[in-house]
């Protein structure tokens, strides 16, 4: 019988309880590493879609407000979480442009020879506006001066040929025609220079989930906005998530659209969830980017 005690194996009810004391500690700690990766990784993600967003919406608003003429009215609404105005959406120029007719017609967008005389951002269509370079009555440069005409539909696409500007292949090459509001002036010629705008909002604005987004609407602004970047801090208490500023030549603060020189632009955001990382500790982490957009077309 002391033979048979001495040759079974197992663990005794020590040994197990050692183990189990073991085992727990050695998971606990692996669980608390997985824990702190899994927050720290999480909070890395939030912070970079955050400043992510912040630089998108630095990146769209200036190509759109650079290029505004303040003195040829673009600007139409002015406040310090929205801005209103003509963006350009296409340049040319005429190809068949007879004065007293209600029509303009451009050059193809594709030529043979790649050169552009002609090119879109987006169609122009009813609603929007064509700029028309007009060089007045006399040869002076004190009579130029630009004009606008509204469109009244969608353009209509000709074979017809332009060949004041374009030869060749190019001649039976598709064009773009666009009704008008209004008939050409007399000074409108074949090759002045157009330039197409249409009505566009940038603004903060609250959508359905709570959050506050930077919004654009284009031309009637009919509803909610179409968000392009967010979500940012709401509006209101000095710190909206996007926040306008405008100046005018001498740097002095203008609420007047024509007299607007510079644009000034806040963008400020905070991390959806906290953020354990580095010298930020189980709390939200905020950010902003402030730029300024010059206005190249004020005379």
């Amino acid at each position: 019988m002391s033979q048979a005690r001495r040759s079974r194996h197992g663990f005794s009810l020590v040994e197990l309880i050692v183990i189990l004391a073991l085992s727990t500690v050695v998971i606990g700690g692996l669980t608390s590493v997985l824990v702190r990766q899994q927050r720290f990784y999480r909070g890395t993600a939030d912070l970079i879609e955050t400043r992510s967003q912040i630089r998108q919406a630095a990146g769209i608003i200036p190509s759109d407000i650079r290029g505004v003429s303040t003195i040829g009215g673009d600007i139409l609404e002015i406040t310090d979480t929205s801005m209103v105005f003509w963006a350009t959406i296409g340049q040319a120029v005429t190809c068949v442009g007879v004065p007293g007719s209600y029509s303009i017609s451009i050059p193809p967008l594709t030529l043979s020879n790649n050169n552009t005389l002609a090119s879109f951002t987006m169609t122009p269509t009813l609603g929007d506006t064509v700029w028309v370079y007009e060089n007045g009555a006399t040869e002076a440069a004190s009579d130029d001066h630009w004009k606008a005409y509204g469109i009244t539909g969608a353009p209509t696409i000709s074979n017809l040929p332009c060949a004041a500007l374009v030869n060749g292949v190019d001649l039976a090459t598709d064009r773009y025609s666009f009704p008008l509001a209004a008939p050409l002036d007399a000074d409108v010629e074949t090759g002045n220079p157009v330039r197409f705008v249409r009505r566009t909002r940038y603004s903060l604005y609250q959508a359905t989930d709570g959050g506050w987004y930077l919004g654009y609407c284009s031309p009637a602004c009919v509803g909610a906005p179409q968000p392009i970047a967010g979500p940012f801090l709401p509006a209101g208490g000095g710190t909206s998530g996007v926040s306008f500023s405008y100046t005018d030549a001498a740097g002095a603060v203008t609420a007047v659209p024509a007299n607007v020189a510079q644009v000034s632009v806040v963008v400020r955001g905070k991390t959806q969830g906290v953020v354990d990382m580095g010298g930020y500790k189980n709390t939200q982490v905020g950010d902003s980017l402030r730029f300024s957009v010059a206005i190249r077309n004020r005379q």
